[in-house]
Order: structure tokens, then C-alpha cells, then sequence
């Protein structure tokens, strides 16, 4: 199977840590403002890199892992092109200011 090495992940600081990403199609908060995630028909994926917790997924990203028999230890641009996303996908890595949290943030372009 050809594919990528690694699929491109943009790099968002927040100024603010109250500040949230929002969906770039239908411009959605990607978090209520209790910073509880509340998914759009775009998003892929949520993975807390601090915690290396996966906050949410859809079912095409779980259908992916299960069928490549991916253990998740961390999320980045080499396991998104494991999973043949290729171009399907603009993922972010979000910080935030005066925050240690990262967050790796996906969401389906097509």
C-alpha cells in the first residue's frame, strides 16, 4: 500500500485558554464553554497528547484503528497516513496560552 509518510498537520496557538478552535466548514465551537467537547458532522478526531487520552472520534476513524490494529499512544501525521487519510483530513495541534495542554484536532474534508 502506497501512502504519505505523514499527513500534514497545521500548528494553531490560542492567545487565550479560553479560547476554542471552531470547524472550518460550518464554523461550529469545537468545545461548549465548560471546554467539554461537542462534535459537528466534521470532526474526526480529538486526542488529548498530554494525557494521551483519545477525547472523541467518529466511526470512520475507529473503523481505521481497529482494522490496521493500531494501538494509540499518540496521534500525529505518520498515524494519520497509517490510516489512508491522506488528503481526507485538516488536522491541528492546538495550545493554548498560559495551558500545558495539547490537543490534536481533526476534521473531515470530503
Amino acid at each position: 500500500m502506497l501512502f504519505a509518510k505523514f499527513t500534514p498537520i497545521a500548528q494553531v496557538h490560542h492567545k487565550t485558554a479560553q479560547d476554542s478552535l471552531h470547524c472550518p466548514i460550518c464554523k461550529q465551537a469545537l468545545e461548549n464553554e465548560l471546554q467539554q467537547i461537542q462534535p459537528c458532522e466534521h470532526l474526526a478526531i480529538v486526542f488529548d497528547q498530554d494525557s494521551q487520552n483519545l477525547e472523541f472520534a467518529d466511526a470512520d476513524f475507529n473503523q481505521r484503528v481497529d482494522q490496521q490494529g493500531i494501538e494509540l499512544e499518540e496521534v500525529d501525521g505518520y498515524v494519520l497516513a497509517q490510516l489512508g487519510y491522506q488528503d481526507q483530513l485538516l488536522a491541528m495541534e492546538q495550545t493554548r496560552q498560559g495551558s500545558w495542554n495539547r490537543q490534536f484536532v481533526a476534521y473531515n474534508l470530503h
